[in-house]
């Protein structure tokens, strides 16, 4: 790459452009930071900020990187920004709510490990009042819009974070979702939006001020995938000093695993899929599906009820009442400064007995029961990130049913301990982004990456607003602690026992081939049928295999339960490499089917309609 690739005007501040050029030595941090701040001088009042960094301290912090020189720290000198109610040591916190403003005296785990990477701070950005909101209008610092269109909102509530990156102002931002706030403005803005799974990431920055600590998360907005996840395997992790931190956060992976040759994936049945009317939203998601199906997904039509009923649960429910213990006191001091929406939502908060509260818990507890089968199932749910978009002008005259709307596909995400990552899914008509959302079980996000990411990919879309392509990923390398194992039979994506591995944590990382020294009998009278693999040098073909990886005890435990004749050994690969793979003892295949000649068992199993 020279440097003259990159533009000034319209470079890409994804990560891989960035810290590529940095290392080799074709761009500097200070010539990023001034791009950036042209950059937002040429936009103008576009209410993305409610505090920014004056250019000449984002210079020093540059200028500084520079004199240490590029080193291998993560972040070293990636521009970012935050969301007003994240506290940043020193700076201050509005909640936008400007008469409540406080000076920040501490940052929390997650910012702290940002900072510590080396990257470079921008400023912090607008945002819905306290939260609470999906639109991004709901605030004193006037409304962002959609990059695509100032008609339009931007969504939120944390608007000026998906603005930031989209606009290229900043690399990623660090944003907050509890009903989908770092999941709307992702798909209103042509960019990629990371909602952890709650307790992953700790929120020990987040204000006190309309935080919903049961299941509010950080959320990362970035301009790919891969960006987003670098981000939060930095910020991921147990925080001893935040009580709804995780322990087990800790050994959750969080490298994208490849997306596996096939896949099912959910998608809401009849009804429940709902546009509002917006034919160009339907004819996106169809696309989506076509799209999903055509690199190696199966559709698999999903009741939807339980997730309706939870996320009607939230805004309906007494989960405003959380957002009570910290704001009564505000409402009481700032009543008439507070937007007159947020007020009027807060007012029911009152309206909740415990007994209401409890009953809502223990509802929420059966939803999820009901729906944990479903994720032995699919391996993601494929909603659209939002049924439409609106203009501001529709938003303030029907506030809160059309932020309703919004909500449809996000807000029970996080009462249902779930994951999710939105990317973009292509344009209407109009001219206006619309995306799709990644849903997996509680710490499934490498499993949901990969699939986002290819999926992203298959789309051929530009990063946000500009007109520049999608990095070739990097190799993913294997995560520490795992072993990988390859499988022939029946443990392949889609067959009958693939989920020996995916329950286990299992990473798929790719599909490939043996070298051609091997042979494959058909093993009659298993139950399910599986095949057998043998060496046979002077007589064999390649054979197809999938490589998965494996936490070392659940290689272990996986090892130990394999029924003779299989076991392990061995296997030389068409790439002159070799990894563990299932082998089969040479004396049970006499007088067995040889079907070398199909290639694979898949193959094998596709001709003959075994189950």
């Amino acid at each position: 790459m020279s440097e003259l690739n990159w533009s000034d005007a319209t470079g890409s501040l994804d990560l891989s452009t960035l810290s590529s050029a940095y290392a080799a030595g074709t761009l500097t941090p200070m010539r990023v930071v001034n791009a950036i701040y042209d950059r937002i001088a040429a936009r103008g009042e576009d209410h993305v900020w409610t505090y920014l960094v004056s250019r000449e301290t984002a210079l020093a912090a540059a200028r500084a990187l520079e004199a240490e020189g590029y080193d291998d720290r993560p972040l070293w000198g990636i521009p970012f920004s935050v969301k007003d109610c994240n506290d940043i040591v020193g700076l201050p916190t509005t909640n936008a709510l400007k008469e409540g403003a406080y000076i920040a005296t501490s940052s929390g785990q997650a910012l702290d490990r940002i900072f510590d990477a080396g990257a470079i701070l921008i400023g912090k950005t607008n945002m819905d009042q306290f939260g609470i909101g999906l639109v991004g209008m709901r605030t004193p610092y006037g409304a962002c819009s959609s990059v695509f269109d100032d008609r339009f909102i931007s969504g939120g509530s944390s608007s000026g974070s998906g603005v930031s990156v989209a606009a290229g102002l900043s690399s990623f931002s660090v944003a907050n979702d509890a009903a989908g706030s770092g999941r709307v403005p992702a798909g209103f803005n042509n960019i990629v939006g990371i909602k952890p799974t709650p307790g992953l990431v700790s929120n020990a920055c987040v204000s006190g001020g309309g935080c919903v600590k049961t299941i509010e998360t950080l959320a990362i907005f970035s301009l790919t995938v891969e960006d987003g996840m670098s981000i939060l395997r930095l910020i991921a992790g147990y925080d001893p000093s935040y009580p709804f931190s995780r322990p087990e956060a800790d050994a959750v992976p969080l490298i994208p695993a490849p997306a596996q040759p096939r896949f099912r994936f959910g998608v809401p049945a009849g009804e429940a899929l709902r546009f509002f009317g917006d034919t160009e939203a339907e004819r996106l998601f169809g696309e989506a599906i076509a799209r999903l199906t055509a690199i190696g997904g199966e559709k698999v039509e999903v009741d939807f009820a339980p997730f309706e009923e939870t996320q009607r649960i939230l805004y309906e429910g007494p989960w405003i009442s959380e957002r009570a213990l910290s704001l009564d006191s505000v409402l009481e001091k700032h009543g008439e400064a507070i937007h007159p929406i947020t007020r009027q939502i807060l007012s029911k908060s009152a309206n909740f007995t415990a007994g209401d509260t409890f009953a809502a818990i223990h509802r929420i507890a059966e939803l999820k029961r009901d729906t944990r089968h479903l994720w032995d199932d699919i391996a993601v749910l494929l909603v659209p990130t939002t049924p439409t978009i609106y203009t501001k002008e529709e938003i303030a005259a029907n506030p809160i049913q059309l932020n309703s709307n919004l909500g449809i596909y996000t807000n029970f995400v996080n009462l249902m301990g779930l994951c999710g990552i939105a990317v973009p899914n292509g344009f209407r008509k109009d001219g206006l982004p619309l995306g799709v959302t990644f849903l997996a079980a509680g710490f499934g996000e490498a499993r949901a990456a990969g699939i986002a990411a290819a999926f992203h990919r298959a789309t051929g879309l530009k990063l946000g607003k500009f007109d520049n392509p999608y990095p070739k990923p990097a190799d993913a390398s294997l995560p520490n602690g795992y072993r990988e194992i390859a499988v022939v039979g029946a443990h392949l994506s889609g067959m009958s026992l693939n989920h020996e591995l995916t329950q286990r944590g299992g990473l798929f990382r790719r599909a490939t081939r043996t070298s051609g020294d091997y042979r494959l009998f058909a093993l009659n009278g298993t139950i399910p049928p599986k095949p057998g693999l043998i060496r046979d040098v002077s007589n064999g073909a390649p054979i197809d295999v999938e490589v998965w990886a494996l936490p070392v005890a659940d290689f272990g435990d996986l090892i130990d339960r394999i029924p003779a004749p299989l076991g392990v050994g061995k296997l030389s690969l068409e790439d002159g490499s070799s990894v563990t793979g299932f082998l089969c003892e040479a004396s049970a295949v006499k007088e067995q089917p040889d079907i070398t000649a199909y290639g694979g068992w898949r193959r094998y199993v596709e001709s003959m309609a075994i189950e």
